[in-house]
């Protein structure tokens, strides 16, 4: 890794580090922010005054009641007509960082105090045209806002028929006749917070949270917090299994077979979409490979599995006398375009497996691994049947295998029972090559030969290649 890179990735996790407390302590200011805009909780009551004039009063008249309920002088009678209990709750009301409280020798006594909360909290607005007006006051406490309602207006009446008394002789001047609507109530719900300071703090919510996710995420090019790789696992895990591999005697087609369908009975499910694709070769052309892929699927096909087997070797009599026909179309006419499956699936005379035999035309070896049409025939046929096992000609070196081994498939080789090693080593060396990740390596036994130590019951030798490789026997059968 370059140095500028390494420093970078070294730098990016500091950063991160660095930022986390500075984000917690902005969301700890908003949190602060958020309490001291929302608290403490506001309660407004409201009362009305009504006109009882039969047309709408004029501007002037209802701008001119506004300002006597919103002046200095209703203020200080509504205040002296309050209990003096409340008028110490108004005093405390009184915010502690409001301009006065912070210039020496300005500091204000309780009435004063009262008196700058009841002009805060008073709210006088005109509604129907001017013909009634909503008297609201604010407050903490909600039986003090409803009282304070009242009173203000108590005191209009009464300030409205000293007035009226006093200019009866001249009734040009007097206003007209008002008239006090239901009692404040006390509110039951504090008031909502304002839009603006909502959208203030909903906006900084954000901002933080937006930002935190800039900084506070874990890099994305897999670094560790301290700036070392982290450990990556391979995209194609090679495994290989040995039965019997190497030995001096191997195993029979028979218990080749069992073995081979209780690996696939207790081996990894494949996705419900898709069957499980088993291929057959061998090191060279060899007839035990078809005899072994046409007894595994005949064995699948005793259970309750829909099994499929594919001569793709067209050089292999056992291959080419699966169906009576000989006539038949099979799989060469299928790569090359001639039939269809509906024309080349067969049922097997001996099992209830599906076979498509070679063909009239068989062929054999690299015309058929590379043909373009064999992937998408053995992708169909994965979606139709639980198993699909394919009799293929020797893989190793051939033209062709790599796209049977992009489908991932168990790929079973037989080898020649009592080899040495160093003959099953390169062979799968050369289909490791291909991209095969899941391979068996399989030694036959002689027909004409003794039974092997595993069919009579004994325990079988150690193998030459567990001896002379043991990290390729991962898991033997």
């Amino acid at each position: 890794m370059p140095q500028a890179q390494a420093d970078a990735s070294t730098e990016r996790p500091i950063a991160a580090r660095t930022a986390r407390p500075l984000m917690l302590a902005a969301w700890f200011a908003l949190l602060c922010a958020a309490f001291l805009a929302l608290l403490p909780l506001r309660y407004t009551a409201t009362t009305r005054i009504s006109f009882e004039v039969a047309t709408q009063p004029s501007a002037a008249l209802v701008r001119g009641v506004v300002q006597v309920l919103q002046s200095r002088e209703m203020a200080l009678h509504v205040l002296d007509g309050l209990p003096p209990g409340d008028v110490a709750r108004l005093a405390e009301g009184r915010m502690p960082l409001s301009a006065p409280g912070w210039f020496p020798g300005e500091s204000l006594g309780q009435r004063d105090r009262a008196l700058a909360t009841l002009q805060d909290g008073l709210n006088v607005t005109s509604v129907l045209g001017g013909r009634m007006l909503v008297i609201a006051f604010s407050s903490s406490r909600p039986a003090l806002s409803a009282e304070v309602a009242q009173s203000y207006a108590r005191s209009f009446a009464a300030l409205d028929a000293s007035v009226r008394d006093e200019a009866a002789p001249n009734t040009a001047l007097a206003i007209p006749p008002t008239r006090l609507g239901l009692a404040a109530e006390v509110p039951a719900f504090p008031d909502l917070p304002r839009p603006l300071t909502l959208l203030a703090l909903a906006a900084a919510a954000i901002a933080l949270f937006l930002a935190g996710q800039r900084q506070l995420r874990i890099p994305r090019d897999g670094a560790r917090p301290h700036g070392a790789p982290l450990p990556r696992q391979a995209a194609n895990v090679e495994r290989i299994s040995w039965l019997n591999a190497g030995s001096e005697t191997g195993l029979s087609c028979e218990a080749a077979v069992e073995r081979l369908a209780q690996r696939l009975a207790t081996g990894a499910r494949q996705p419900a979409s898709a069957g499980r694709l088993v291929v057959f070769t061998s090191e060279g052309p060899r007839a035990e490979s078809a005899f072994c892929a046409i007894g595994l699927a005949r064995r699948l096909a005793q259970e309750d599995t829909r099994v499929a087997l594919v001569a793709l070797d067209g050089e292999s009599g056992d291959l080419c006398a699966l169906i009576s026909d000989p006539w038949a179309p099979g799989m060469t006419e299928m790569l090359f375009g001639v039939a269809g499956f509906g024309e080349t699936i067969h049922r097997d005379p001996k099992s209830r497996a599906h076979v498509i035999p070679p063909g009239r035309h068989a062929r054999g070896g690299a015309s058929v691994v590379g043909a373009d049409r064999l992937t998408l025939i053995l992708k169909a046929l994965r979606q139709t049947y639980d198993h699909v096992v394919v009799a293929a000609p020797a893989l190793p070196g051939t033209a062709g295998a790599d796209r049977i081994a992009a489908l991932g498939p168990l790929l079973v080789c037989i080898e020649e029972a009592g080899s040495t090693a160093l003959p099953g080593v390169e062979t799968y060396d050369a289909l490791a090559a291909h991209g095969f990740g899941e391979v068996i390596m399989l030694a036959l036994a002689d027909p004409s030969a003794a039974p092997s130590a595993e069919e009579a019951g004994q325990a079988p030798a150690t193998s030459n290649v567990q001896a002379l490789y043991p990290s390729l026997t991962a898991n033997a059968a």
